[in-house]
């Protein structure tokens, strides 16, 4: 019997001779004894969150600590605890730390004068009380809460202003019959970029995988006037869309970056006026062999000026640094060259209605060449020009060169205040979208 107390007084010195050892000199602990130990008491809540050493599992621990509040952030004991790993894993910062903030091409560097500590996390919101915007029989599954309960975009409070209110919604964007989950940031008032009051979504796609719910896809609808913007509905459409590609890159006329293309300068109406004589001349466009012809009503419209051109953005953006993209009618329509474009036609919203892509001749600007395409479709009952595009191209080459073709898009298009938005394809790998003239 004395012998078993020895044995227990000597493990009790040690515990606590290696707790004191341990507590004033970190390198002493072991990550294998002390992280399930600090885990413990977290979970059995022997240890106040406020008090947990989550410095030591986020930084000081190696792979064990982060491993160890992963599972927190999933099995953790209490709602609570779940969150805070996450603001932990997200926020936990190092004295040192430099963290690049900024947006475009405009970042600059912080550097972390201490640890973080407790009271400064930002605590993420619980994703399941957010407003689910669902069909009959829909449901949003737990496996997609096991991985994004508390990471989805909305969730974590903003240092600043309110980013608006947030719904989940569930949709087969990409026609394999399973229903992707589309978070859906809803924002109606003041913006920092437009001058009136506005309406805007910004989208996180998520899909089921093998490994379990992932993000593929994240963009922003371009915000509309709050006046005409309605109740701000958006609507995923059934209506088929066809992608241009070009050597083996996409095409993307229906894409949402909002800053550059609406900071444009729209085409004066004088370039119709320059247009109007290249109507006869449409038929000696090249056009390669599964092109249908050019549709005669569009040389009518050239000929009589009523082809619409895109024209300022409502709501209108204060001023940027940025240099304004182009938009308006191919260049080889007003310089009437019809040698200097190629044709493709095709009814690639499948409404019963050809629309017409223009390729121009490729441009070189700074470090990179492309060719202008403009895409060109009959909208409420006028030709109207719905987009120019920078597309990826090789100095030299001629376009008889060239491989283009439709093909089914991925996606399914996303419709908000009458205008069609597609993510970008996986290959869609430009670097330049948009032609700076």
């Amino acid at each position: 019997m004395k012998w078993m107390l020895r044995g227990l007084a000597v493990i009790v010195v040690l515990s606590v001779g290696y707790g004191v050892l341990a507590n004033y000199v970190p390198r002493a602990r072991i990550a294998a004894i002390c992280v399930p130990a600090e885990v413990l008491g977290i979970n059995l809540r022997l240890i106040p969150l406020n008090r947990a050493d989550w410095g030591y599992l986020k930084l000081r621990s190696g792979k064990a600590g982060l491993d160890a509040l992963q599972d927190l952030e999933i099995h953790g004991a209490t709602d609570k605890i779940r969150q805070a790993s996450v603001a932990v894993q997200d926020q936990w910062l190092e004295a040192g730390h430099v963290s690049r903030i900024g947006g475009g091409h405009l970042f600059w560097e912080v550097i972390q004068k201490k640890e973080t500590q407790f009271n400064e996390l930002r605590m993420p919101l619980d994703g399941k009380t957010l407003l689910q915007d669902l069909l009959p029989g829909q449901q949003i599954p737990e496996s997609f809460w096991q991985k994004w309960r508390y990471r989805l975009p909305c969730l974590l409070p903003p240092k600043t202003s309110a980013t608006g209110e947030c719904v989940l919604h569930m949709a087969d964007l990409t026609s394999d019959s399973q229903a992707e989950i589309i978070v859906d940031v809803q924002t109606i008032g003041k913006w920092e970029e437009y001058i009136k009051p506005a309406v805007g979504h910004k989208l996180a796609i998520f899909q089921s995988k093998g490994s379990g719910w992932e993000s593929i896809a994240r963009f922003r609808l371009c915000p509309n006037e709050q006046v005409t913007a309605g109740d701000g509905q958006i609507i995923f459409s059934d209506q088929p869309l066809d992608t241009l590609w070009i050597n083996g890159h996409a095409v993307n006329f229906f894409d949402s970056d909002c800053m550059v293309r609406e900071n444009t300068i729209p085409s004066p109406a004088g370039n119709l006026d320059q247009a109007r004589t290249m109507a006869p001349l449409l038929t000696h466009i090249a056009r390669p062999p599964f092109s249908k012809p050019l549709p005669a009503p569009l040389a009518t419209a050239l000929a009589d000026r009523t082809l619409v051109l895109p024209w300022a953005t409502e709501p209108p953006m204060r001023e940027t640094g940025m240099k304004p993209a182009y938009q308006g009618l191919p260049p080889c329509f007003t310089s009437h060259n019809p040698k200097a474009c190629m044709a493709m036609v095709a009814d690639i919203d499948h409404d019963g209605s050809d629309d017409v892509v223009i390729l121009d001749r490729e441009v070189r600007k700074d470090v990179s060449t492309w060719r202008l395409a403009t895409l060109l479709m009959v909208q409420q009952g006028r030709w109207t020009v719905v987009a120019n595009h920078a597309a990826c191209a090789e100095e030299g080459q001629k376009f008889e060169d060239l491989k283009v073709e439709f093909k089914p898009s991925t996606w399914r298009p996303i419709e908000f205040a009458g205008r069609l938005y597609l993510p970008d394809e996986a290959s869609d790998n430009c670097n330049q979208h948009y032609p700076i003239l």
